[in-house]
């Protein structure tokens, strides 16, 4: 897939037209609800395929502001959600459910080779359902004639290229570093290989780099052969659940104190980690813009008004440096919907 993929300055420069357009809508998503001006006929019907768990906090987090901003939109709407808990997409029965029910409007929390063979069909046909990709922002080169209605997300890319220069200035010359990395695939592309190559720019050589599967027990077994070989000062984490599996194993390993990691977004203990230090950094997404931009996306639609193809939310660096009450407050403006699931 790597090889299909686009960052938004690339897309802007095939597409000069969306900047623009991707600029008023930004504005549109930071500003107070506009309720949709035009009577509907009928409910709008939304299918929502998620992924995993459907009650871990971030889809809770993505339900609940979503369903915040349409009720602030006064849309009339159906949303029904579907769950894809398998591993590898080998579970094909939502999609199959999710074709039959024949909605206005699919939104696909995860893009790999099975979730792109099921949209094709839906992407190069002119009628109903439009598809909006959430937490996808590297537009595929595969389907600039036919994109779909809108892809919500980060830019991993320069996220990533933040927390390398971030770490390039905090650790110190010999500090030596190691790296748990993905297979290839989207995150493998976008975070893993973009760090390394980030690492190689600074002259920051890895003396460990480890292959993992995205998930914490295969971390957890990873770094833990690593603190017992040879332990390092800095253990990169390429994905939120090589952070929880590193993290575990920093935990129960006494000889490893001052051992740190990073992480991505905010996990549910993000904060005390970055409090006590295991995290050096993590890379905070304003992840409720993409649920506030997704409700925005199908209101825009239903007015029938010119829209971007991408829209990019804001990320930023949270450094251990910083005192509880600005973390607070970093945490209350990404998740400025959701808050209180946080909270909890």
């Amino acid at each position: 897939m790597s090889l299909d993929l686009m960052d938004s300055y690339d897309f802007y420069q095939l597409s000069p037209r969306q900047g623009p357009l991707a600029e008023q809508f930004t504005t549109v998503v930071n500003s107070p609800p506009n309720p949709i001006r035009i009577s509907q006929k009928r409910a709008v019907r939304i299918a929502l395929l998620l992924f995993g768990d459907i009650n871990t906090v971030d889809n809770r987090s993505l339900l609940m502001s979503f369903k915040k901003r349409m009720r602030e939109l006064g849309i009339d709407y159906r949303l029904d959600t579907y769950t894809d808990s398998s591993q590898n997409s080998s579970d094909i029965t939502p999609y199959f459910k999710i074709a039959e029910a024949q909605p206005d409007y699919i939104v696909m929390t995860e893009l790999g080779f099975v979730q792109r063979r099921f949209l094709e069909r839906f992407l190069r046909s002119s009628k109903a359902p439009k598809v909006i990709l959430y937490d996808f922002a590297s537009p595929l080169t595969h389907w600039m004639n036919h994109p779909p209605l809108m892809y919500i997300g980060f830019d991993q890319k320069k996220a990533t290229i933040m927390l390398a220069s971030y770490l390039d200035r905090q650790l110190p010359p010999e500090a030596s570093i190691s790296a748990l990395v993905l297979p290839s695939g989207y995150l493998g592309y976008v975070r893993c290989d973009v760090f390394l190559n980030e690492m190689m720019k600074y002259n920051r050589r890895i003396s460990h780099i480890r292959v993992v599967s995205d998930n914490k027990e295969s971390a957890f077994e990873a770094a833990q052969s690593l603190l017992k070989k040879d332990p390092s000062d800095f253990i990169f984490s390429c994905s939120q659940n090589i952070s929880d599996g590193v993290l575990v194993a920093l935990k129960r390993n006494n000889l490893a104190p001052n051992i740190q990691t990073n992480s991505w977004g905010l996990p549910l203990h993000g904060i005390s980690d970055l409090v006590n230090r295991r995290v050096k950094a993590s890379v905070l997404f304003m992840k409720d813009d993409l649920s506030i931009a997704l409700a925005e996306a199908i209101k825009m639609d239903l007015e029938g008004k010119n829209m971007p193809n991408l829209y990019v939310a804001h990320s930023t660096l949270m450094p251990a440096e910083l005192d509880a009450e600005s973390i607070r407050l970093m945490v209350q403006q990404a998740y400025h919907y959701s808050v209180e699931l946080w909270q909890e």
